[in-house]
């Protein structure tokens, strides 16, 4: 077992790493897209297609299809979280000497992950009354992208960089920190229907009683069950199939 999480780690890494020096402005290219629908509403203007809502469908059909994927594997800021959380676990554990790896209650994790959708409704609000522009310079995800592209950001970034730093914090504290709770343009991911067959389900008859291996390595503490009421919170780290003993874990149709 130990093998195989091994191996689908390295496989992840891999393709983290590749989307995050090739690609690192996904996330907040697609999310452009989601802003200029509301702010061309906003401005009482037809929403005119351009290259950043052509990202928009694009991830947003593969999240129907595949589920959401492009949180597991290919945002770079996701991928900047999962670095930072596998950097502090080892300090966590070496110097500190805990047995586990940080993370939050599961209760308080389920309540968290609300919050992200309190943001993208407050952010859309904003493009639709006319005042995002107000904020310019206030986006973490803003600052990431022109440190990527390698641009430092001006004194007009200040609380970008701010949130920037408080959230790489959080990142330390909890798998996925941001993804779960913060991410706007994750709690539209979470929304979009996904097709049946690209849910994670298990084996219940085949699993070992009280076993809940998959529930406990999860980030967000979810039930491994197809179409529940929180599969949309489901990052497709691939974590669960990994670690089940029996390889009770899997996507397709619905055995």
């Amino acid at each position: 077992m130990k093998k195989k999480q091994k191996k689908i780690r390295i496989i992840r890494a891999g393709i983290q790493l590749l989307f995050f020096v090739l690609a690192p402005s996904l996330f907040s290219t697609a999310f452009a897209g989601i802003k200029t629908i509301f702010l061309a509403i906003g401005n009482n203007e037809p929403v005119t297609w351009n290259s950043f809502l052509n990202v928009t469908a694009a991830l947003l059909l593969i999240t129907c299809l595949f589920g959401r994927h492009f949180c597991g594997y290919a945002c770079a800021f996701g991928s900047l979280g999962d670095a930072l959380y596998e950097m502090f676990s080892l300090v966590w554990k070496k110097v500190f000497h805990k047995k586990k790896k940080p993370g939050y209650p599961e209760k308080a994790v389920h309540i968290l992950q609300k919050l992200k959708y309190i943001i993208l409704f407050m952010i859309l609000m904003m493009c639709v009354s006319g005042v995002y522009q107000n904020f310019t310079g206030t986006s973490p995800w803003d600052v990431f992208s022109m440190l990527t592209a390698g641009r430092l950001p001006d004194s007009s970034y200040k609380i970008g960089m701010i949130l920037l730093v408080l959230i790489m914090v959080g990142m330390c504290t909890q798998e996925r920190f941001f993804c779960q709770f913060l991410c706007p343009m994750g709690a539209v991911f979470a929304i979009m229907p996904i097709i049946p067959g690209a849910l994670f389900r298990r084996r219940r008859e085949k699993c070992s009683p009280k076993c809940t291996l998959c529930k406990k390595r999860c980030p967000a503490h979810l039930d491994i069950d197809g179409d529940t009421a929180m599969s949309g919170e489901c990052i497709c780290c691939h974590a669960c199939t990994a670690i089940c003993p029996k390889g009770n874990v899997y996507t397709g149709p619905q055995e």
